[in-house]
């Protein structure tokens, strides 16, 4: 059974990625597995605990950019092992997302709140292959500041841009819903490797994202045809040890949204050198490619992580160097990023699910 569902899903995958096309962007973690709820909601409650809280930072492009792009995600996920005979080893999970990004000198910000729900089915009698699905719906708020933007109109003739604007602007602001769903599936071989593999599908409501309304209509209260269209994701990786203290975890990480790709393929390595689990180290690397307007596919980021386990709570920083010129300047275009998450009524480090 464990092998067909296998089986299954990694055919399931690439067709899941590559089916519609979208045309817009989402911010995105590297340390992609230190968010987990919002990777894929099919993840909530996939630990060995009772509740995980999670956090992560990024700032990004801090050079070239007059103010840099950040970005901070919140959650908590709680587990709830089911007791009844019909469905001993299985368990319900729901979640709690707050999530904000943050771009340019207008403040052009986007800040959502979001909740989850997962069932993860166990199939063997071991309780270690999981088939898990997950639901996520959500209400968004975007919104600009005007005051940082100039026209044509403003200018005093001389040198400065101090008069009254023309330009017919729009509500700095408005909210709108969506969803997410995910499947994830997580096992171990009788050898002690553990795998992972799951998909998930992000805006499947297709939300308008315009500030503007259709000016053909007089009482403007139709969104413009400015959609936010499905985003697919697919991430897989094994971790297994080398010897009792050194454990390696290659892991994989895709996906598209209309004219953008984005790929990352990298190796986490897991130092215990203790065997009560009280402490870890974790030390990994990876590249990343990704597919720009112009549908040139070109290698973008070479990324470092370090992690440390410290009891229940785990500590991530990574830096992405950009390996293409974004501006002319040459210094301070990676990525900074700090996650840390609490595991309350933490069992033990065996969970096939990654941490960062």
């Amino acid at each position: 059974m464990v092998k067909l569902i296998s089986r299954i899903l990694v055919s399931l995958l690439p067709a899941l990625c590559m089916t519609l096309q979208v045309s817009a962007q989402d911010p995105l973690f590297s340390q992609f597995y230190a968010m987990p709820t919002y990777l894929n909601p099919a993840l909530t409650g996939g630990f060995n605990a009772k509740y995980r809280v999670s956090t992560i930072y990024r700032d990004q492009w801090s050079g070239p950019l007059e103010q840099s792009i950040s970005s901070f995600g919140a959650g908590l996920d709680l587990r709830f092992d089911l007791k009844s005979q019909a469905l001993s080893g299985d368990v319900a999970a729901a979640g709690l997302q707050f999530f904000s990004d943050q771009a340019g000198s207008l403040d052009l910000s986007t800040n959502s709140i979001a909740v989850s729900g997962a069932f993860h089915k166990s199939l063997d009698r071991s309780n270690k292959n999981y088939l898990s699905a997950g639901f996520q719906l959500s209400t968004v708020q975007r919104n600009v500041l005007y005051e940082n933007l100039y026209f044509q109109d403003q200018f005093d003739g001389v040198n400065a841009y101090t008069g009254a604007t023309g330009e017919d602007l729009p509500t700095n602001n408005y909210s709108f819903t969506d969803a997410a769903v995910g499947i994830n599936f997580v096992g171990e071989t009788s050898l002690g490797l553990q795998f992972f593999v799951g998909a998930a599908a992000q805006h499947i409501l297709e939300p308008e994202i315009s500030f503007y309304r259709k000016d053909e209509d007089e009482a403007q209260q139709e969104l413009s045809t400015s959609r936010l269209f499905r985003r697919y994701t697919a991430h897989a990786g094994v971790t297994t040890a080398l010897n009792d203290d050194i454990s390696i975890s290659p892991r994989a990480f895709f996906t598209t949204m209309g004219p953008h790709m984005q790929a990352s393929l990298g190796n986490n390595f897991i130092i215990e050198p203790s065997s009560t689990d009280a402490f870890n180290f974790h030390v990994g690397a990876w590249l990343r490619v990704v597919q720009d307007f112009e549908q040139s596919v070109a290698l973008d980021v070479l990324g470092l992580m370090t992690g440390v386990g410290l009891g229940n709570l785990f500590i991530g920083l990574s830096y992405d160097i950009n390996l293409r010129d974004l501006t002319q300047f040459g210094t301070r275009q990676g990525s900074f990023e700090l996650s840390l998450s609490y595991f309350g009524d933490y069992e033990n480090e065996g969970s096939a699910c990654p941490t960062f």
